[in-house]
This record gives C-alpha cells, structure tokens and sequence, in this order.
C-alpha cells in the first residue's frame, strides 16, 4: 500500500507548483455562505452579492479577463451555497466527517436543530486566543425522533500571508451520509418533512480526524485527512410527513449486512480542478476531481480493509445565448472488502433517473449525465441562461455497475474495467422544465425496466 500512497501524494502535490504563483484580484473561495457571516453582516441594508452592485457587475465581466474570472452560477438550495456550505461549498474531504445541515429533518433524526460554526472555509479567519489566523469550529444539536445529542469540535489554524495552506482537526459523535453527490441535503430535507420522501441513508460517525488543504488562488485544491471512526447504523425513529403517508418511507439500512459497527483508520486524498466551476472562457467551462479513501490497514476492522478510488469531470458549453451543454462524468473503483455503505449505487434521484432507486450496487461504477437546457439568456452576458426564469431541459443518463469478484483480492483499482462496454449501460432519458429555485422531470428507462416514467421534483440541479 505504501507505494501506491507515495504515488497518490506525487500525482496530488506535483500540478500544484505550476499554479501556486497565481495572484489574481477576485478570488473563488472567498464567497460564505449566509450562516458563516455575522449578525450585522446579515442585517446589513448594503448589497453583497458576489461583485456588488449590478454595474460592479457588469464591470466584472467586461474586464480584461473577458469574464473569465467569473463563477459559474450553480443554481438551487444547495449547489447555489446560500443557505450552508456543506460538501458543496467546501473541500472535498468535507464529507469525511459529518455533513449533514445544522437544521435537518430525516426518518432517523426527525427534525434535528443545531447551531454550527463551519469547518474547512478559507476567510474570516481573525484570532483566538490572541493567536492570528485560528478559529475553533463545531456543531451541537438535537433530534426530536433519534432524542439523541450530536456535537462536532474542534480548530483550524490558516498559514501564510496568501492563506494559502489550512490544518485543522475535530472530534465528532454525529449522524453523515454517503449519499450527498445523489441528492441535495436540504433538499432532501424538504422532500421528507413535506412529502415522506427520504433519499439519503445515515450511518453514526464517532472518532476523531485531522485534515490539511492547500490551495492555489483560483484553480486548484488539494488535501489529506486521516480519521479514525467508528461506524455505526441508526434505525429509522420517525415516519412523520406532513402531507405524505408513513409508507413512502424506506427503512435506514445497516451500514452492512454483516455488521452493525466497523472501526475504520481512513487516509484519505482530494484533488480538485477548478473547484468553484471559475469560466475558463466566456462560454465554456469544466472541472474535476479525484479522491482516494484509503482503510487497507492493520488499524481497520480485519474485516474490512479497502480502498476507495472515485474520480469526477464536468463540462459546461453555453453554445449559443440562451443554450447550455453540462456534462458530468464520474467513475469509481474499490479493492478489498468494503462495508455495504461504502459501495457505489446507481439508480434513481441524482444518477440513472428512469431506474428504480438505488437498484444497482457493486464495487466498480461509470456513471455519464449529459443535459440540454434551453432558456432565457442573461441580462448581463446575453448568453448564459438566467438563473430564475423557466427553461425547458433535455438529458440522458447513462450507467455501469459491477461487481468484479478480483478487486477483493488486489490492490489495482483498474480490474475489471476491461470488461466494460457501452452496450452494457443502462440509458435513461427524459425532459423537464425549471427554473433556478425548482425543476420538474420526467425520465424514462430505455432498456431493462417497463417503459413507465419516473417523475421528479427537484429543487438543485443534478450537477
């Protein structure tokens, strides 16, 4: 394992002197969410949007960047980052600790209140104990169903002058989720407390971690965690909807078949480019990232010893005002043995739409979404579509799982894949229409299940 970790920390570290000389005006990370900023902040009468005032604005983007320092809007109550940042607004290894909002309702929980100061932010560092550049983090709170406490603690300290390298760690005993790329959290929320619909599965996250993030000014964040845990399943304590019926609910699975509780040590590695989805040109944009969660070691149940490996890539093309191609690519593979939460799964809400939900499951995944949206353009750029007007989408979603019998006994995350072949996908398609604050869809499977379609509301975009 040692040698693949030595390789891991070369491919992450070495893209990163090509960059770190970058000093540019406008900066990606510094956009907080709401619950970050202060009570006079929030109650200020001046206007703070990204760039300010709509002329600020204008300024921006017809600067001598040409509008590429602009970020790509991502609409919706979670991927627009206006509510929390969460694993949306954050670095990648937000998500190896718990992640679930301060204020949440779900069948384990029920309705959970808490009061959070983030984790893994890059601004408004000031001192604590008169130390420059610290600030403690955490959360506590209470669920009305589960009637249990959860907390998180701990501190974070930026170094440097270009707040270029963040540490930190933090002791946790909370309910997290693998299913946050899947679907909206708040989102998630509401679809419960509303309709009975629960599209995310919890698990009990008790231990500790310590993390350290570099980045450069705009294009690149990179990071290493390690966290020792212990992995608990929660049952399902409430089926309360406030229009919808008990049995719209799913039972909250156990995070293994075999297993209620798994001690897991987890090295884990993020890279990602262009994390804040910045305009590389006017009309065109992508992004990615790769993470490796690595728990093959004599510190994890011996049971399970795994590596997780999931890699991401996304493509935005406005191709004429008004018309836009996304793109998103995602591909995983495990070695070892891995829990059943740990598994990959596609189907449903968020990946194959047509498809029951979460009807495939294996250690090997290749996951394509391509969308068409069609819409007003933008006041400003005349191209981009406006965030909350109705626009009429076009997508097709399309799915591999497997799993590969070899990857238990090897260390080689490419086993396997030799097998894949496109004819062997399950393709769904379907329309919808929207705006930046909801979407309706319809999706229909093209092969393997009956022809009835899925209908969806969302209040985010897939991606």
């Amino acid at each position: 394992m040692a040698k693949y970790l030595i390789l891991l920390l070369c491919f992450l570290l070495a893209p990163l002197w090509l960059f770190a000389q970058q000093s540019d005006p406008d900066d990606p990370f510094e956009r907080d969410p709401i619950f970050s900023k202060s009570i006079d902040e929030l109650f200020d009468n001046e206007k703070d949007d990204e760039f300010g005032d709509e002329e600020e604005e204008m300024d921006h983007y017809n600067d001598d960047f040409d509008g590429a320092v602009r970020r790509l809007s991502q609409d919706g109550i979670d991927l627009g980052g206006g509510l929390e940042a969460g694993p949306y607004f954050s670095s990648d290894l937000y998500s190896q600790y718990p992640n679930l909002p301060t204020i949440h309702f779900n069948r384990v929980n029920g309705l959970f209140l808490g009061l959070r100061k983030e984790r893994m932010q890059w601004h408004r560092y000031n001192s604590f104990l008169d130390i420059p550049q610290i600030q403690p983090h955490g959360l506590i709170g209470w669920g009305t169903a589960s009637k249990d406490w959860e907390y998180t603690l701990g501190l974070e300290k930026l170094i440097g002058e270009n707040r270029r390298f963040l540490i930190g760690g933090e002791y946790h005993n909370a309910t997290a989720t693998e299913d946050y790329k899947r679907v909206g959290l708040v989102e998630s929320s509401i679809t419960s407390f509303f309709a009975g619909y629960d599209f995310l599965d919890y698990y009990k996250m008790e231990g500790f971690g310590a993390y350290a993030l570099f980045r450069t000014h705009r294009w690149l964040e990179t990071g290493f965690s390690f966290n020792s845990d212990r992995f608990s399943s929660l049952e399902q304590n409430t089926s309360y909807s406030l229009f919808g019926k008990a049995s719209t609910y799913r039972p909250n699975p156990a995070i293994d078949s075999d297993a209620d509780e798994i001690d897991l040590d987890i090295y884990t590695l993020s890279l990602s480019l262009n994390p804040r989805n910045v305009l590389l040109a006017n009309r065109f944009t992508m992004a990615g990232s790769i993470q490796a969660e690595l728990a093959d070691n004599s510190d994890s149940d011996e049971d399970y010893r795994f590596n997780k490996y999931r890699s991401e890539f996304r493509m935005y093309y406005n191709f004429e005002p008004g018309s836009v191609l996304k793109w998103r690519l995602q591909a995983g593979s495990i070695t070892g043995n891995a829990p059943d939460f740990k598994d990959f799964y596609l189907g449903g809400i968020g990946t194959l739409r047509g498809s029951p939900f979460k009807i495939f499951q294996g250690n090997q995944m290749i996951l394509s979404n391509l969308e068409v949206k069609f819409g007003r353009p933008s006041h400003y750029s005349s191209e981009w579509l406006t965030d909350y007007n109705l626009h009429i989408l076009l997508f097709l979603d399309s799915g591999w799982v497997a799993q590969t019998p070899e990857l238990r006994e090897s260390t080689n995350p490419f086993e396997g894949f030799h097998r894949f072949s496109i004819s062997d996908m399950q393709h769904d398609a379907g329309f919808g229409i929207g705006s930046g604050a909801f979407r309706f869809e319809l999706a229909w499977p093209l092969k393997t299940f009956d022809s009835s379609p899925a209908f969806w509301i969302r209040f985010n975009p897939t991606f």
